[in-house]
């Protein structure tokens, strides 16, 4: 009679562990399912925030490659800067020199191709061709460099 006391109340025992187990596993099945949840759309909204900052720092960069040549600073007659837009964003004329000019803003940096363009350049790989059309057909004609 003892013995079945003790099995029953370690019985009740241990349906009420199991429950509250049970109830631990729903707690946490649905603790993790809000979490879940709530990083997924903490991540969208980062992703949304993230990409209107890039498309912001493009417009504060496209407005700044357009400004450039006409403020204060600008070291060069903005009247004989023209723009390119791409590769580079333009070519400042000066009485004698031609520049290739990126403007850039905040942190950006130059891209393959303007790097490369720049190496150009400082090689002094840089030539003047007239390509002429005419009744005839078309003519390239790359003039030579001094002393070649």
């Amino acid at each position: 009679m003892i013995a079945d006391m003790i099995i029953l109340k370690l019985l009740v025992a241990l349906i009420i562990s199991l429950g509250f187990a049970g109830w631990l596993v729903y707690k946490n099945i649905k603790l993790r399912n809000s979490c879940e949840g709530k990083l997924k759309e903490s991540k969208n909204n980062f992703d949304t925030m993230l990409s209107q900052k890039k498309s912001s720092e493009v417009r504060v960069g496209k407005i700044g490659e357009n400004m450039a040549p006409f403020l204060k600073d600008w070291p060069y007659d903005p009247n004989k800067f023209r723009f390119l837009g791409n590769p580079v964003d333009g070519i400042q004329f000066t009485d004698n020199e031609v520049i290739f000019i990126e403007i850039k803003t905040g942190k950006s940096r130059l891209s393959k191709t303007q790097k490369k363009i720049k190496e150009l350049v400082k090689k002094g790989n840089v030539s003047f061709a007239t390509f002429r059309v005419g009744e005839n057909g078309c003519e390239l004609k790359i003039e030579e460099k001094e002393g070649e």
